[in-house]
């Protein structure tokens, strides 16, 4: 006799989206661009934003139509441990939101490229962040899924010292001991290239050099030989991608669910400089890879200083109004 619980489990995982967003930067082109791709590539049946205080802007003026605004109370602490960082407030409220609506949680710098429907049978699902962990960026769950139920009892030991235990290695090693509970997606899924990477260069329209790329390779035989990580984290090292050119990169990267933008750490670098515009004219491949999924009209409505109101947003307005309801 099944569970209530299982009773209750959907077959599939809730076609919702979750996005967080607790201030500390601006609402920016590519925290649109997160939602409207995976609005655009996804079909949500909604877009839950979960909020502590409300963005401001052009961009977050596009972009509210698609969403359904959710106030959330700040997170001070968890069992009695202290949360001191946004980022581990964020860690714990979408865990909270994953158990109680299920649904695919997405961090505001996640471009969405293919429809994530192929994963959607899983109870739940996290994308190898290559040689690392499961990185909590892209969750996806079924309502009270076992593993984000045991993933939250875990902050009981919480300790902020460690940043990303809780994270990203601590699902890791939960995966391990609970494979019936999830499915892990490879290193390509959701979370390529790391930072890390030199490859990443490719993204951005500059050329990674031959001594950065034979160093990553190097390294990345040098752990799989010394055993560094457990051997099934080792075989998602990505070995020999750094010998290979632009152009399989981008192929790659076509077949990937999504793009993880890593706004801590290529916020300075590349992402301040985007635009609709930069995404018409640049030969990068993150510009090309979009174009073939943005037509020249959406990128030109996004241009505009208009707040238009194109029929995809007018069925987003009809739907949830722009009004904030609590979850």
């Amino acid at each position: 006799m099944p569970s209530t619980l299982q009773q209750a489990m959907p077959a599939s995982v809730p076609n919702i989206i979750h996005f967080i967003y607790l201030g500390g930067r601006p609402f920016s082109f590519i925290h649109f661009l997160a939602v409207y791709t995976a609005w655009k590539i996804n079909r949500p049946d909604m877009i839950y934003f979960h909020y502590t205080e409300l963005p401001s802007g052009k961009w977050w003026l596009k972009a509210k139509p698609f969403l359904t605004l959710n106030p959330v109370a700040p997170v001070h602490e968890i069992h009695g441990h202290p949360i001191k960082y946004l980022a581990h407030m964020a860690d714990v409220i979408r865990l909270e939101q994953l158990a109680r609506h299920g649904g695919i949680y997405l961090d505001l710098d996640v471009i969405c490229i293919n429809p994530l429907k192929p994963l959607m049978q899983h109870d739940s699902v996290m994308g190898m962040e290559a040689g690392t962990g499961l990185c909590n960026a892209v969750i996806m769950a079924k309502p009270n899924a076992a593993f984000i139920r045991q993933w939250q009892d875990s902050y009981v030991n919480f300790d902020a010292k460690k940043w990303n235990y809780h994270s990203v290695i601590f699902p890791w090693t939960l995966a391990q001991r609970t494979p019936d509970q999830i499915f892990v997606a490879d290193q390509y899924a959701f979370f390529y290239p790391t930072h890390n990477d030199p490859i990443h260069a490719y993204l951005w329209g500059h050329q990674p050099s031959w001594k950065q790329r034979l160093i990553r390779v190097v390294k990345n035989i040098a752990r799989l030989a010394t055993g560094k990580h457990d051997a099934i984290r080792r075989s998602y090292y990505l070995t020999f991608h750094a010998l290979r050119g632009k152009t399989w990169h981008l192929n790659r990267l076509r077949q990937s669910y999504c793009i993880h933008l890593w706004e801590g750490l290529w916020g300075e670098p590349y992402l301040k400089d985007l635009s609709p515009d930069y995404l018409r004219h640049s030969d990068a491949n993150f510009a090309r890879l979009l174009r073939e999924k943005l037509s020249a009209a959406e990128l030109d409505a996004m241009d505009s200083e208009l707040i238009a109101e194109p029929p995809m947003q007018q069925a987003a307005l009809s739907n949830h109004g722009g009004q904030a309801v609590v979850v």
